[in-house]
């Protein structure tokens, strides 16, 4: 969500390198240093090594906002959920500021007053902001890098939304950018945020690497921002742009003699799928084990690479899509394998995850703000249909008119009808598959609905989507953003749905329609199954689907679920008492799920999956987890085309 309207603190004079985007390396390290001499030399002033990664197609550090233009926020709406939440962060005192303390929320609280003050103009927040980065300035001596790279973030976002630059530029020029700038090379406990970055591939170095992105964003550094770009380019998995971190343990990794921070697409080790397994965090559970031990590692260090992936993604870089969306891929593995949803201070990670891959992991607002970042129910959220006027006296640019053809329809609102002629893109056939979700209603089931562009992206203005019930009239579906390539529906079991989806291009020609076959949804209960081993109990209540459930705490224990279709899903309920189960399709070992929850949950979808168009088995046995080993079974549902 990066848009082109620059915030007031949006750099007005760069350094002269930065007038320059470091593009792709194309000779030997003496050819690179010679095309890009002057990018070199500051490199090497500030400590870096001098071979410069690549850029991105049009950086824009050197103008363009932190994180997001104000012009965006101010669609943002002032009422609901999200924006009752952050309000109440934003008018709770910042406190104590340490930049040394770890677990200081005044960070937080400096940005929930930035955000507020840009959708609303109040002077009060911009003031607030301002007397919080004054007291900022050196609290980060006495503490470590992991304690500086989960809070400094939300200070320089902060900064950059409330026009530090014009608001109070004597502090701006002669105090805060010199200490930033500082801070990339200040020893903290023997380290800089710049070695943390570039050595530690867990979460240490993801935290340290988004306050790296987000001082070089602020200060307009190309060279800096570049670097940075490549060394989180090297943690997502392309060792060509760099590898040179340390490791730890090795058991996790794909390939031990090229480590990677994310396991590459399509990765398995001793028949366990590990795809997009964070490596130097899944040790900190232990060694290499299926199932794995619990650890909520992984999700902190996606706290950082997340944030640092936004980052670098307004500043120009195409982060969201490196190495076969090597975020997405984690964020699956943890969901779909590991059975490790986002849930606390991590679950403002989901809506930023949906805003960039179109997926549907958000959890309920208002959320909760975590360790570096929050606020992405607002922030990536729905907007209003206008913007608000620009508000006063906050000095902000003049809004960039949107482009015709490319708007962002709200829920239920027509799109424009398309204009004559061929568009230059074109949408595929969509697909249907069951969706993990949280908890389902009593009536529906949860689809998921896929497709993709053929064509350049950027000549993309939005999508059409309609679907068919029983062969009636196609009525249009809402998706969450105008280039969503998928969405998640509630679907009635009994019925058959059909989808299509067409493309419409920036000069507002749309292309053929692309349609889905027909797909029948059916649900059964829990007696669709058969049954094996030991202890397995009926158990009555009138919140599972069909009133009751089966159970079994038996270790080997198992239930084999007999369908035809092309996808299938398993419903059950989560809580205390739940354990592990491993989940067999046609007798392999696809994941095992663990189904612990500190609370009761029924109605959980807690596995799903797509398979090729026949008859198939689904298998759950229960793994007898110590301490709490119960697993039950509500329902199955399937997909099966008509």
């Amino acid at each position: 969500m990066s848009g082109n309207p620059q915030n007031g603190a949006q750099r007005a004079s760069t350094q002269a390198a930065g007038h320059v985007t470091p593009g792709r390396p194309t000779g030997d390290r003496r050819g690179r240093l010679i095309f890009i001499g002057e990018l070199a030399i500051m490199a090497m002033l500030v400590g870096l090594l001098p071979n410069l990664p690549p850029g991105p197609r049009s950086a824009n550090a050197a103008g363009g906002p932190v994180l997001v233009s104000v012009d965006t926020l101010r669609t943002r709406p002032t009422s609901g959920a999200a924006w009752t939440g952050l309000k109440a962060i934003a008018d709770l005192p910042v406190g104590t500021v340490s930049l040394a303390d770890q677990d200081s929320s005044a960070d937080i609280r400096v940005l929930a007053k930035g955000l507020v003050f840009a959708r609303l103009g109040t002077e009060s927040y911009r003031q607030a902001v301002i007397a919080a980065l004054k007291s900022a300035v050196g609290t980060e001596q006495g503490g470590r890098t992991l304690a500086l790279g989960r809070n400094l973030p939300g200070f320089v976002i902060a900064a950059d939304l409330v026009s530090l630059r014009t608001a109070d530029p004597a502090f701006d020029t002669g105090q805060f950018r010199p200490w930033l700038r500082s801070l990339l090379t200040e020893v903290l406990d023997g380290r800089t945020l710049t070695s943390t970055h570039e050595d530690r591939p867990n979460n240490w170095g993801t935290h340290a690497g988004a306050a790296r992105v987000a001082i070089a964003a602020y200060l307009g550094d190309t060279a800096v921002l570049a670097r940075a770009a490549a060394v989180f380019h090297g943690y997502l998995g392309s060792r060509a742009d760099y590898a040179g971190f340390s490791w730890g343990d090795l058991s996790w990794q794909c390939d031990a003699s090229k480590p990677v921070g994310i396991n590459p697409a399509g990765c398995t080790k001793s028949g366990v799928n590990i795809d997009g397994v964070i490596p130097d965090d899944m040790r900190r559970g232990g060694v290499f084990q299926w199932p794995p031990v619990d650890t909520n590692y992984p999700w902190e260090n996606l706290q950082g690479a997340l944030l640092q992936a936004e980052l670098l993604h307004t500043a120009g870089y195409d982060t969201w899509n490196w190495e076969n969306r090597a975020l997405l891929r984690a964020v699956r593995f943890l969901y779909n394998r590991a059975g490790w949803p986002a849930v606390g201070d991590d679950g403002w990670q989901t809506w930023l995850i949906d805003a960039r891959y179109g997926t549907s992991y958000r959890v309920a607002s208002p959320v909760r703000y975590g360790k570096n970042f929050g606020f992405t129910d607002w922030i990536y959220g729905a907007s209003t249909t206008t913007a608000a006027p620009p508000p006063t006296p906050a000095p902000t640019p003049k809004p960039t008119p949107t482009p015709a053809g490319t708007p962002t329809p709200a829920p239920g609102t027509p799109t424009p009808a398309p204009v004559p002629g061929t568009a230059v893109v074109s949408a595929s056939a969509p697909t249907t598959s069951l969706a993990l979700t949280t908890r389902l209603s009593l009536t529906t089931v949860p689809v998921r609905v896929a497709w993709s562009l053929s064509g350049d992206s950027t000549k993309l203005a939005r999508y059409d989507v309609q679907r068919s019930v029983d062969g009636g009239a196609y009525q249009r579906a809402v998706i969450a953003s105008a280039t969503a390539s998928r969405l998640v529906v509630a679907l009635s079991p009994g019925h058959s749905y059909r989808f299509r989806v067409r493309a419409v291009d920036r000069a507002g020609r749309a292309s053929a329609w692309a349609t889905g076959s027909d797909t029948v949804l059916a649900r059964r209960q829990q007696g669709a199954g058969r049954y094996a081993g030991s202890g397995w109990l009926t158990a009555g209540a009138s919140v599972y689907l069909g009133g009751t459930a089966k159970a079994s705490r038996a270790a080997r224990a198992g239930v084999t679920f007999a369908f035809s279709g092309t996808s299938v899903a398993w419903i059950g309920p989560v809580g205390p008492t739940r354990g592990r189960a491993s989940v067999y399709v046609d007798g392999r070992l696809v994941t095992t799920v663990n189904l612990y929850r500190s609370t009761f949950q029924p109605r959980q979808t807690l596995f799903a999956t797509r398979v090729a168009a026949g008859s198939h088995t689904l298998t759950i046995k229960v793994a007898g987890t110590a301490g709490h080993p119960w697993v039950a079974v509500d329902a199955f549902a399937v997909l099966t085309p008509r």
